[in-house]
């Protein structure tokens, strides 16, 4: 578990996925086919010298948990390049780019949204009221 308290993003696919074994999988699968050894290296290393690729693709790639895993590491994915984009796109509208500038006003009115729940309600929305 991290220092802060939470756990880190490994952890929260363990519990998502079941085990380690397809957390590490899941990191490896969604990582970029560029970037990424090929299947054979990755399950030797990891102790899966018995799994062929054709046996992940019919279970593992088709288990509910390993896809919710998969789901999850790829919003993380997503959250960092959006931040990428972000800081270019302020860098740029620093420059003086209006494209750019206006696009950080479009991105903030979605990203930083009011889900328009006060904090009152968000408060009382657990409580039940039972009227007599």
């Amino acid at each position: 578990m991290a220092r802060d308290g939470k756990k880190s993003i490994i952890g929260k696919l363990d519990d998502i996925t079941g085990n380690n074994k397809y957390s590490r999988f899941v990191v490896w699968y969604c990582t970029d086919e560029k970037e990424r050894e090929p299947f054979e290296e990755y399950a030797s290393k990891n102790n899966n010298n018995n799994v062929t690729w054709d046996f992940v693709s019919k279970y593992w790639l088709t288990d509910e948990n390993v896809l919710e895993g998969i789901r999850y590491y790829m919003k993380i994915l997503h959250t960092q390049k959006m931040k990428n984009i972000y800081d270019t796109m302020y860098q740029q509208a620093i420059n003086g780019d209006v494209q750019s500038a206006k696009y950080l006003i479009d991105f903030a009115k979605d990203f930083f949204k009011d889900d328009g729940i006060s904090e009152l309600d968000s408060l009382l929305s657990g409580i039940d009221v039972d009227e007599e």
